[in-house]
């Protein structure tokens, strides 16, 4: 589900990094396919199918690709967001091969994690914006856990 949306190498390349500091096996793991399902359907329940619809177009419009490309691009940015909290432990500052020595940066991704947040939020709203463009709405609503039923007999007067 996921490589519907975008590639391993874009969101590495969204994090600065290379196949062998993220590999296709760690990228490809169920949690991510997960938390894209829910990063959509928080902006719209129907959001996959949307996308499945369209993409199936032989001859989309304008905004019809404009939302495909958006819903590809927020992808990307969902994926690296929520791998960016791990970017320091499985990036490389220096490979070495004489002793195989591999030392870690202390804390240089800061300006990497926040361009990914920013680029993140502005991906959502260019996403919310094209949906809205082709006539979907947000579908997703709020439970109702609770309800008020007013009883048969009024307890006070038995009647």
């Amino acid at each position: 589900m996921l490589i519907d949306y975008t590639t391993y190498d874009q969101i590495r390349a969204a994090l600065g990094v290379d196949d062998e500091d993220l590999p296709d096996s760690v990228v490809s793991l169920p949690l991510y396919e997960s938390i894209l399902t829910q990063e959509f359907e928080d902006i719209d329940l129907d959001i996959e199918t949307t996308y499945a619809t369209t993409e199936a177009l032989e001859t989309p419009t304008a905004q019809e690709t404009r939302f495909l490309t958006a819903c590809d691009l927020f992808a990307t940015y969902a994926v690296a967001k929520h791998l960016s909290a791990a970017l320091p432990l499985f990036a490389a500052h220096q490979v070495t091969d004489g002793k195989a020595q591999i030392n870690r940066f202390t804390d240089p991704y800061k300006d990497v994690v926040a361009q990914v947040l920013s680029q993140y939020e502005r991906a959502k709203s260019r996403l919310i914006a094209a949906l809205s463009a082709i006539g979907t709405t947000n579908t997703s609503t709020a439970k109702a856990y609770f309800a008020i039923i007013p009883p048969s007999v009024d307890p006070v007067t038995g009647s």
